[in-house]
């Protein structure tokens, strides 16, 4: 009962804090609020989770991939470095932010596969660019695809 009212209250876009699950329930509790998110809205929707830090947000990654193989799981993990820090931030985290911030402008999530996104206090404060700029002036390229020479050009 607790959980369709959870749903119903996400369905009117209101927000929901659940707290003092233990670890390891959150999980589940996650992953059965994206599926029942999933299923009941019209427009595909994604349930964002956001985690205190960076080892609470791995360890929920970690949960949802054993209880929840299906779902698709996007994290986006925060800076490894201070504003204005004369070291750049690791590469890595840039290529898993951008990825993360391309795929959630360029794909939706359906009934056939509930989203998720994992973030932190700290990622979720720091600016990103919009979306529209994002969805148009990124690029993904992987070996064995086809590119349009002249889109790529352009």
């Amino acid at each position: 009962m607790q959980l369709k009212r959870a749903i119903e209250a996400l369905q009117r876009a209101e927000s929901l804090t659940i707290a003092s699950a233990p670890d390891g329930l959150d999980a589940i509790v996650v992953a059965d609020l994206a599926r029942g998110l999933a299923r009941g809205e019209e427009r595909p929707a994604t349930l964002v989770h956001v985690a205190r830090d960076g080892q609470r947000m791995a360890a929920m990654e970690s949960a949802l991939a054993f209880v929840a193989p299906e779902i698709d799981v996007l994290s986006f993990p925060a800076w490894d470095c201070q504003p204005y820090d004369r070291v750049s931030p690791n590469a890595a985290i840039t290529a898993r932010r951008m990825t993360t911030l391309s795929r959630l402008a360029r794909t939706r999530a359906g009934e056939d596969k509930p989203r998720i996104l994992l973030t932190t206090v700290n990622a979720i404060l720091q600016r990103v660019p919009p979306i529209a700029r994002i969805a148009t002036e990124t690029l993904s390229a992987a070996p064995g695809n086809v590119m349009d020479m002249e889109a790529l050009i352009s």
